[in-house]
């Protein structure tokens, strides 16, 4: 856990087994130095890690996979639903190579057929304004995973969700954040609001995923499972 305190104490040790008597006499009339040293990272990391956070949640919802697997990879909605988010758009759309792409025999029609997103998505929060670059790859009711590229606030923005289903109306989410932020301001600032923006966020694609029940229910259209723009 990148916030874990450590605290260093060194104390003034003089092996008195090679000093003369007469040194040990006077040394024992002085008082002891102590040295405290206080750190904000884990004794090897370099201040880098002191930037570095990773995030990780569990979380069960009252909806069926396909559903906030549909939300979730939407991303060309975002700026619909979600808060701080002021437009989002999707690309370019490819079908997925190498590691988790298709799985053997799959095509993109399959449920376990990959595809892969270029987005780009913008944010404002607390007059600070960003644009995200991503590459999105999308498995079918199982994984959205991004990768974002470095902007002015990161270097470096990774996030996977999973879904796995618990009977025919309930999902269980993993969610896992890992990031780097340029500025130590910033990560004060994450580590006073995340669990406030998480929450704000996942409340967010819970209520979008009500809306997506609602519209289906009364026999809408419209693109869900990452196909919107």
């Amino acid at each position: 856990d990148c916030r874990t305190f450590t605290v260093f104490r060194v104390g003034c040790l003089t092996p008195r087994a090679i000093m003369p008597a007469r040194v040990r006499s006077i040394g024992a009339r002085l008082p002891a130095a102590r040295i405290h040293s206080r750190s904000l990272f884990l004794p090897g990391l370099s201040a880098k890690g002191q930037k570095y956070r990773t995030f990780e949640q569990q979380k069960v919802v009252q909806f069926p996979v396909p559903t906030i697997y549909g939300a979730v990879s939407d991303v060309a909605r975002y700026a619909d639903f979600l808060p701080w988010c002021t437009a989002s758009r999707v690309l370019e759309r490819r079908q997925a190579d190498g590691p988790g792409g298709p799985e053997p025999g799959a095509h993109a029609a399959e449920p376990g057929a990959s595809e892969e997103l270029l987005t780009e998505v913008e944010v404002g929060y607390m007059g600070l304004a960003a644009r995200f670059g991503s590459t999105v790859t999308l498995l079918r009711d199982r994984r959205v995973h991004s990768v974002s590229e470095p902007n002015e606030f990161l270097d470096s923005l990774n996030f996977t969700w999973e879904f796995a289903p618990i009977g025919p109306n309930r999902a269980r989410i993993d969610l896992r954040l890992d990031f780097e932020l340029k500025n130590v301001e910033h990560v004060l600032m994450w580590d006073t609001l995340q669990d406030r923006v998480v929450g704000e966020y996942l409340s967010c694609f819970q209520r979008r995923c009500a809306q997506l029940q609602q519209r289906d229910a009364a026999g809408g259209v419209g693109g869900v499972g990452g196909g919107g723009e």
